[in-house]
């Protein structure tokens, strides 16, 4: 991994759900995602963005753009991170795929899509 690569800062999230104390409903949020006692919040990155896409859902017009988020590797489930959102740059994106190099050990490569449901 190139460190001169990694010029952009990402926040990544996790969902949080907690109960409203006087309806007892069950209440959405989201907080930092925390490895170890690492806070992961401006964490360097390598965003690169592709082209975006327009669609028709629930008779209205929707926005969507791909990106390929790329941060050093830390130890952490893999399946916690699919549920993880990431902030870049005033935009919440969903993450799809989860990829590693071929070590293992050097980065991880996020796919992700921002738009339509914006990480809920």
């Amino acid at each position: 991994m190139l460190a001169h690569r990694l010029r952009h800062r990402v926040h990544i999230q996790q969902p949080l759900q907690t109960r409203d104390p006087q309806s007892g409903g069950v209440l959405n949020d989201w907080q930092t995602l925390t490895v170890g006692t690492k806070l992961l919040d401006k964490l360097a990155a390598e965003v690169l963005t592709g082209a975006g896409r327009e669609f028709y859902a629930a008779d209205a017009k929707q926005a969507e753009t791909s990106a390929r988020i790329n941060i050093r590797w830390f130890p952490i489930d893999i399946s916690l991170l699919y549920q993880c959102r990431i902030l870049w740059d005033g935009r919440t994106y969903d993450i799809q795929s989860v990829e590693t190099d071929l070590t293992g050990r050097q980065e991880w490569r996020l796919r992700c899509k921002d738009g339509v449901n914006q990480g809920m």
